[in-house]
């Protein structure tokens, strides 16, 4: 394994584990808390796929 693939697999449980708590958790705050980890994988994902702008835009809209 490489390094690119093992930070894919970081990214992917990170989006999938800020998406899970998201939509299971109770507390809003807590809910817009794990989304934001979830939009900022989403993010690391384009700048792993050498993707700057659109991972830019995805940090600079939606989390900010």
């Amino acid at each position: 394994m490489n390094v690119a693939t093992i930070m894919f697999y970081l990214l992917s449980a990170m989006i999938l584990g800020g998406g899970l708590l998201a939509v299971t958790s109770r507390k809003i705050f807590r809910s817009a808390v794990y989304l934001l980890f979830s939009l900022i994988g989403i993010a690391g994902l384009y700048f792993l796929l050498e993707y700057e702008f659109i991972a830019a835009v995805q940090i600079v809209v939606y989390v900010g």
